[in-house]
């Protein structure tokens, strides 16, 4: 009568075998360096006031070099994920105004003995602008051409606040909605965005058109 014995022992060898090759790659990797390169967004921090109008990159390349366990203990428990960076302003004297912002090796720390070797690219330019806000009257845009100053309508709320890069919103003087037909009667008016930089305080008004009334005179 045959018995289980041999199959457990050759089970047995094979997971002895798998372990021992386990230990020899964790041997060889944590003697061995590497050097591996990592794309990373930058998030830019700037004071309130300010805002962000340009900026030359919006990531870096990032060279890493270390052991293999290092790199791998890296990748599991703590992978970077963005490098962030403070913007300076106090430089600008006139906006919009041009600042740099250097990323050097020293400046990032990684966990353990890794080392940052190279970053591509070391300098970024950004251009800086102030932030403000305006009340606006709403211009109505119909199909006829015709200007709203001259057209029988009302618009709820007549005006609303504007807020973006100063450089931007100083050359606004109204805020228009979309192009609409005047026969409609009563409707609900998008605003036309000028700009992706420049947010409304209000996104919707109500336009009302009205037929325009002849005088009726009594004899």
């Amino acid at each position: 009568m045959k018995t289980e014995q041999p199959g457990i022992e050759r089970v047995s060898r094979i997971i002895l075998a798998l372990l021992v090759g386990i230990l020899i790659w964790g041997a060889a990797i944590g003697s061995e360096e590497f050097s591996i390169e990592v794309k990373v967004p930058i998030n830019l921090h700037i004071a309130d006031a300010y805002l962000v109008m340009e900026n030359s990159e919006d990531s870096v390349v990032i060279n890493i070099r270390g052991s293999g366990l290092e790199m791998l203990n890296h990748q599991v428990n703590s992978p970077l994920k963005q490098l962030s960076r403070n913007i300076p302003v106090s430089n600008i004297r006139v906006f919009p105004g041009l600042t740099t912002v250097t990323l050097g090796t020293s400046d990032i720390i990684l966990q353990g003995s890794l080392e940052i070797t190279k970053v591509v690219p070391d300098q970024i330019s950004i251009t800086i602008d102030t932030l403000i806000s305006r009340e606006l009257p709403v211009s109505v845009q119909s199909l006829d051409g015709i200007p709203s100053r001259f057209s029988f309508l009302s618009v709820e709320p007549k005006s609303v606040t504007v807020t973006g890069p100063s450089s931007i919103v100083l050359r606004m003087d109204s805020v228009s909605t979309e192009v609409l037909d005047t026969s409609s009667g009563q409707v609900t008016a998008s605003l036309a965005f000028d700009s992706d930089m420049v947010a409304y305080s209000e996104s919707l008004v109500q336009v009302r058109f009205y037929e325009p009334a002849v005088p009726v005179i009594d004899n």
